[in-house]
């Protein structure tokens, strides 16, 4: 009890504090208790405490709020991705479509010679800014998001499979249209077919593994295909000859020409002028001599003449 008795005594205590000013005026004092001083301190510390408290928690709340506001925006923006993605990805399907009805109908020159059309995704009519602006914000479905990816992303593998089977295909009809002896030598009228046929120098009856087409002279004779010069000289009775390997199954012969344009081993294109239409060897004339050969084996040009597009 003594001990409590002394306490409040201290407690009870004056203290004075004095403002002096170092000036005229006079010193200002003012007398406080001890008790008082400890109440205002322990107040003022737990007014501070509080709010410190309570402003981390506001700002927390807001901290949170803004967080998912901007998580909200994102999964907007990729939602309206999504809808983007799958707009392109029916675009695709239809290109798909289009590209295997054409392979279908056989129309190989719109494939190979002017090659596939492009095409783009159709607008999209929402968007991130004018759902945010509508305040439809809070109507997102993540779940159902997450399912679109999903499902988005098996469709994607499935039609880049089936890209990359048309593209595979279109390539072999490319390389084959391209070493497939498929367009006229030269301009000209037939002077001889393909088979027997009465010689015009020998006056007898023989087998004519190739057509004549005749022209003037100097008409340009063009590579029915790609492939690479084999021979390229002259030959008894052929005079000038250009010999051209088109890949492992054709070979294509050009004879009675007037010159060379090209020289062994070099690759030509389809369409390349190759030499120019003579009368050299054994001829009654200017023509040029078109031989066509499958598997090293002599067949009829007029086959391959114009139908292998028709």
């Amino acid at each position: 009890m003594k001990k409590l008795r002394d306490l409040l005594r201290e407690l009870r205590r004056k203290v004075t504090i004095v403002f002096i000013h170092h000036g005229r005026i006079k010193p200002i004092k003012f007398n406080f208790s001890v008790l008082f001083l400890l109440v205002v301190f322990a107040g003022w510390t737990g007014m501070t405490l509080w709010a410190g408290f309570i402003s981390g928690k506001h700002i927390d709340y807001l901290a949170v709020k803004a967080d998912n506001k901007i998580m909200k925006v994102r999964m907007l923006f990729f939602a309206d991705q999504i809808k983007k993605s799958t707009e392109m990805l029916a675009q695709v399907k239809q290109n798909d479509d289009h590209i295997r009805s054409l392979l279908a109908m056989d129309s190989k020159r719109i494939i190979i010679e002017n090659g596939l059309g492009s095409g783009g995704p159709t607008p999209v009519e929402s968007s991130a800014l004018s759902m945010l602006l509508s305040g439809k914000i809070d109507g997102i479905d993540y779940q159902e998001i997450s399912r679109q990816t999903f499902e988005l992303l098996e469709e994607y593998k499935a039609s880049m499979k089936s890209y990359s089977e048309v593209i595979n295909h279109i390539s072999k009809q490319r390389e084959m249209f391209r070493y497939t002896p498929s367009i006229w030598p030269c301009k000209g009228i037939i002077s001889s077919s393909y088979g027997i046929r009465f010689h015009p120098i020998f006056r007898t009856r023989f087998f004519h593994p190739a057509i004549d087409i005749a022209n003037k002279k100097n008409t340009p004779i063009l590579a029915t295909a790609d492939g690479v010069v084999a021979f390229s000289g002259w030959l008894r009775g052929y005079g000038n000859v250009i010999t051209i390997e088109h890949g492992k199954k054709y070979r294509t012969v050009y004879a009675h020409l007037a010159k060379s344009l090209v020289k062994k081993g070099e690759f030509v294109t389809k369409g390349q002028e190759i030499a120019k239409m003579g009368n050299t060897g054994r001829s009654t004339g200017p023509h040029v001599h078109y031989e066509l050969h499958l598997n090293k084996r002599p067949i009829n040009p007029m086959k391959y003449l114009g139908s292998y597009l028709d």
